[in-house]
């Protein structure tokens, strides 16, 4: 059962309702613009009581006021998901055009329950092949579809930001348990046209004129000596040269403290997820304060250094980014957030994609944006198969469309020879946009969390100057060989990784499993494939991380063979 209220309705009623006596709750923040925030903030405390546990709490809204509103609901619920919603292309005065609304997902308590949802799996228009590149591994395509991930871009792109599409809420009702059955909720507000149905999923909305400045100028900031450097100046210099296309080892803060005010073109940042990575000398797993404390002082200095018409770069995972945004919209002016659609490992029901990268900058609209230098991009129903680009292009085959604040045509390093020593290390051709973006020749790019140098090595081969500051010194002799070796050939040497031969690969070994588990009418145990691989157990084992892993193509055998189990 769903109720559908509008606003003075619901503020009349909630107050009465029954503690812990809903399953889900729709807040539709975008019907809200001019209501005063603690107003907002005081009914989301009473939905917070009226959820019972393990209920579902969805905030809809844009990117510019949900995190506010997702830092204050994140101290009572426990936050699942930021869902980046691709939807009407809306052409801004200043930043990238965005496409992106978004759904916060809570969850009151620990327990977390949704249903699995699964998308059609899309082909590419111009080979026919499946439009995501499975490299080898078709055989563990289930059927039924991908499963969903936390942006969704193949859902007709309506109007999400001031209301839910019908197409959306009608796709997030179903991650509901029994939501049309036993499940009891509300929906608020219900005003005309909280449930968008506009039909024309070519609709553009243009941005009103700006208003007036609502956040404030950055604070001005002492200066401070160079003691590593020898200068003061924040003029450019002959002596001022020693301190650009530099790598240092040394501690962020104490570092940056060494560089002028207004001196640097962009900043960005790619700091520890806080999820016990595997990095070489971080200790990331800080409590969530003393982690937002510690970006919040190297923002600080970022803020400080950052030219009036500089760029601010950052990305993380959704709910840290959360809170930087909240900080930085009181610091800088928000342009975008900028979602980058790139799924990491599959894990959970909805399986994480979403990586958020902030962009602010320091003048509201006097800053530097080369849109031409990065717009268009080749339309997205073309898959990213070197093959089918070359073969479509001889023939004239090469739609575009304009680059908006989805980016969805970068892909992670997923292959050895591509990686340095570092649990999460860029692809190139993200720093390579952003700093074309952001940037002109001479320009100077800071990354003060470097890592293995990314961002130093492509500001270098785009004829920017750079600081790579990192506290780890096996990173930084990775960023000083990179840069050598940029300096000495023109591009990074990367050693060859050899392979080892063997008369089996994994995905005959997955193949295998799948006769086996066909075979057996069950998930095969190591003991029964013991008996009846003709490669033996070892070459599982050796071949995959867990069993669980090896099982993957097995499970889509048993679970298509048994469908209602």
């Amino acid at each position: 059962m769903i109720l559908e209220l509008d606003w003075e309705s619901f503020c009349a009623k909630i107050e009465n309702w029954q503690t812990a006596s809903l399953d889900f709750v729709f807040f539709i923040s975008g019907a809200l613009p001019d209501r005063p925030q603690e107003e907002v903030l005081h009914y989301l405390d009473q939905v917070i009581r009226v959820l019972k546990p393990g209920g579902l709490l969805f905030v809809q809204g844009t990117p510019h006021q949900l995190p506010s509103l997702g830092v204050y609901l994140d101290q009572f619920l426990t936050f699942k998901y930021w869902i980046a919603i691709e939807s009407t292309i809306q052409y801004r005065r200043t930043g990238l055009p965005s496409k992106h609304a978004a759904v916060l997902l809570f969850t009151k308590g620990k327990s977390f329950r949704i249903k699995p949802l699964r998308f059609p799996h899309q082909t590419c228009q111009a080979c026919g092949r499946w439009l995501k590149d499975w490299g080898g591994k078709s055989h563990l395509m289930n059927p039924e579809g991908y499963l969903v991930s936390d942006v969704w871009k193949d859902i007709p792109h309506l109007d999400n930001y001031r209301s839910l599409s019908k197409p959306i809420y009608e796709t997030l009702l179903k991650l509901i348990p029994a939501a049309t059955g036993e499940a009891a909720g509300i929906l608020v507000p219900n005003t005309a046209g909280t449930l968008s149905l506009l039909p024309d999923a070519k609709t553009v909305l243009i941005e009103p004129a700006l208003s007036s400045k609502t956040v404030k100028e950055a604070n001005s900031f002492s200066e401070y000596q160079l003691p590593l450097f020898a200068i003061r100046a924040n003029k450019e210099s002959e002596s001022e040269s020693h301190i650009w296309n530099v790598v240092i080892q040394g501690d962020i803060l104490e570092t940056l403290k060494q560089y002028p005010d207004q001196s640097v073109d962009l900043v960005f940042a790619d700091p520890p997820y806080n999820l016990n990575k595997s990095y070489n000398t971080y200790e990331d797993e800080r409590e969530r304060e003393d982690y937002l404390n510690w970006c919040n002082q190297w923002l600080d200095e970022y803020i400080r250094i950052l030219k009036p018409t500089g760029s601010l770069y950052l990305l993380n995972l959704p709910r840290w980014a959360m809170y930087h945004a909240n900080y930085l919209n009181q610091k800088l002016y928000f342009q975008n957030w900028i979602v980058w659609d790139a799924l990491s490992e599959p894990r959970g029901k909805i399986m994480p994609a979403h990586y958020a990268l902030l962009f602010y900058t320091r003048h509201p609209t006097r800053f530097t944006f080369n849109y031409e230098a990065v717009d268009p991009i080749d339309a997205r129903f073309y898959c990213l198969r070197q093959s089918c680009i070359r073969a479509r292009k001889q023939r004239g085959e090469d739609e575009k469309e304009p680059l908006t604040d989805i980016w969805w045509d970068i892909h992670r390093l997923k292959h050895r020879r591509d990686r340095d020593f570092h649990p999460c290390q860029l692809p190139d051709a993200l720093l390579e946009r952003i700093i074309r973006l952001s940037t002109n020749p001479g320009d100077v790019v800071v990354d003060a969390l470097a890592g293995s140098g990314t961002t130093a090595v492509v500001a270098a081969k785009l004829g920017r100057r750079y600081v790579a500051i990192d506290l780890d010194p096996v990173y930084v002799a990775i960023t000083k060989q990179k840069l050598a070796q940029l300096d000495t050939w023109g591009a990074v040497q990367r050693p060859k990784v050899k392979k080892i031969k063997s008369h089996y690969n994994k995905k005959a070994l997955q193949l295998e499993l799948q006769q086996i588990a066909h075979q057996l009418g069950h998930l095969p145990t190591p003991e029964e494939v013991q008996q009846l691989s003709r490669y033996g157990l070892e070459a599982f084992l050796e071949t995959f991380p867990s069993w669980s892993k090896a099982l993957k193509a097995a499970k889509l055998e048993v679970n298509h063979a048994n469908p209602s189990s």
